[in-house]
């Protein structure tokens, strides 16, 4: 038992391994990326934000000087000084207030009477502005520093205009940028604020906008050592997720392993014991008077797994092997039937699925033979279903023939099912003798809309007549499908608009219901 045990470590731990390496190249994956996407979305939301606010401070600026010229006349006297002076003191942002004419002369400010000059760049630009405003960056005699102008002018000609330091202006964009982001925020070509020189790391992403009444830009920078911080920062929850991951992929695989290997044991022991059920579908004949048919399929509830697949069983046995075991199977649940029912069956032939592989064994037709004769019941009444689903080489197609040949002289009908989805071709058909030709439902489900799908089926219906094959669509669904295999000529039918697949009992109680006596 310890040999076992032992045996089984190494595949645990390469498995391990593996699982270990993929959870963690998912994680570090995603986080990376995440968080990269994560800064980029917050970068575009804090710029919008600062734009925001900065639009908001402008527009506080010039409320803050339209009060002024509102108040103001256009004389220096004690009063228009004290309102300079008052306004100045409540004033968030000016550090100077000042009035001018309409000759853009600056005759009084909160000091008191002066005369300057506005400069003709910045007359033009009030002039040219449509609300009579606009700002600038320049000298001040009374800052003696770089000082941010914002100017307002009446439509009576009397203006005001302010003085400020720029970080003042800047400090709502401070606000909300600091200390994560960098930034350069500029006024026409020149820059009113910065960080910028204070990076200290490469710049990931950047993000600008613009305020274009103000002739201002902001660009904001996404350092990478913001990026990186953030990033270590995440690093317990990252081994956290990772261990977790990890976890769920090792026992999710095991889980994997056991329902396979599980699944796989049951489909073995139920074949083994066939304890499967068939299920059965009429195939409808149109003709008045002429009987119905049905085609035998497999179903199966397993007690662990619940409802099977029937391409999950056929698939699964194949790869174990018992392929043949299950077509035998299916075949003597057929058997069973027909001496279970042999009054109401009398006249009523079933067709049975058949891998075409099986046929190319040298014991298939041999066994064939032999169930016939515990089963004489299905002599005449029994079809085999063959799935053209692969191309048969040079060595392949002469055995095919003979295998048929064989089979046929059992008495036992051959069909091509689901023709038209594998390497069938007309003449394919001619090659093999078969007695029945079942058109694929694909082809039926276009059939109304598909022009081209109509003349291929008007092609295969003509050879199959002259080869004198009956006609079967299948998946017939809906009325308009109906009628148009009805136009085709084609006078059998397999679908659910008559009948879905049905245990014995109640197949049998269909056929009573709708069989002609």
């Amino acid at each position: 038992m310890f040999k076992n045990i032992s045996a089984l470590m190494p595949s645990k731990k390469k498995v391990l391994s593996f699982y270990g390496l993929l959870s963690l190249l998912l994680i570090l994956t995603l986080f990376t990326l995440g968080l990269y996407l994560s800064l980029l979305n917050d970068l575009e939301n804090k710029t919008t934000a600062a734009k925001r606010a900065l639009s908001e401070r402008m527009d506080g600026i010039f409320t803050e000087l339209k009060q002024v010229t509102d108040d103001a006349d256009l004389s220096c006297d004690r009063d228009n000084i004290k309102l300079l002076r008052r306004a100045t003191f409540y004033s968030p942002t000016f550090k100077e207030i000042g009035l001018f004419n309409s000759n853009f002369k600056v005759y009084c400010s909160n000091l008191g009477p002066i005369n300057i000059k506005i400069y003709d760049s910045i007359i033009s630009r009030i002039k040219g502005s449509a609300d009579r405003k606009t700002v600038s960056l320049m000298r001040s005699n009374t800052l003696s520093e770089s000082t941010f102008f914002a100017f307002y002018q009446r439509s009576d000609g009397l203006g005001a205009n302010g003085l400020a330091p720029p970080d003042r202006i800047a400090i709502s964009v401070d606000i909300i940028l600091l200390p994560d982001y960098f930034y350069e925020l500029t006024l026409g070509k020149q820059i009113l604020s910065s960080n910028r020189e204070g990076i200290d790391s490469s710049v990931m992403a950047e993000q600008e906008a613009s305020l274009a009444d103000w002739s201002m830009s902001l660009v904001v920078l996404l350092p990478s050592s913001l990026y990186w911080r953030h990033f270590w920062s995440l690093l317990p929850v990252m081994l956290i997720c990772w261990a977790l991951l990890l976890a769920a992929f090792f026992i999710g695989h095991f889980v994997l392993v056991y329902y396979r290997r599980s699944l796989r044991h049951c489909i073995k022991r139920a074949i083994k014991s066939e304890t499967m059920e068939v299920h059965f579908q009429p195939i409808v004949s149109l003709n008045a008077g002429c009987f119905h048919e049905m085609e035998a399929l497999i179903r199966w509830r397993s007690f662990r797994h619940g409802q099977v697949s029937p391409l999950v069983i056929v698939d699964m046995a194949d790869r174990l092997g018992l392929i043949d075991d299950l077509t035998w199977m299916v075949i003597r649940k057929v058997g069973d039937f027909y001496r279970e029912y042999p009054e109401q069956l009398r006249n009523i032939k079933t067709a049975v699925n058949v891998d075409r592989h099986s046929l190319l064994k040298e014991g298939f037709a041999d066994t064939l033979a032999t169930i016939l004769e515990e089963y004489p019941e299905l002599k005449g009444r029994l079809g085999l279903e063959v799935t053209e689903t692969s191309a048969l080489n040079a060595v392949e197609l002469p055995l095919m023939v003979s295998r048929f040949e064989h089979i046929k002289a059992l008495g036992v009908g051959l069909s091509v099912d689901d023709f038209g989805t594998g390497y069938a071709g007309l003449d394919f058909l001619r090659r093999f003798p078969y007695d029945t030709l079942k058109l694929d439902q694909v082809f039926i489900a276009s059939l109304k809309d598909d022009q081209f799908t109509r003349q291929v089926l008007t092609s295969v219906t003509k050879l199959a007549k002259e080869l004198n094959m009956e006609l079967v669509a299948e998946g017939v669904e809906r009325e308009d499908q109906l009628n148009a295999v009805r136009e085709l000529g084609v006078d059998r039918v397999q679908g659910y608009y008559f009948c879905r697949p049905l245990p014995k009992e109640q197949v049998i109680a269909w056929f009573e219901e709708n069989t002609i006596k």
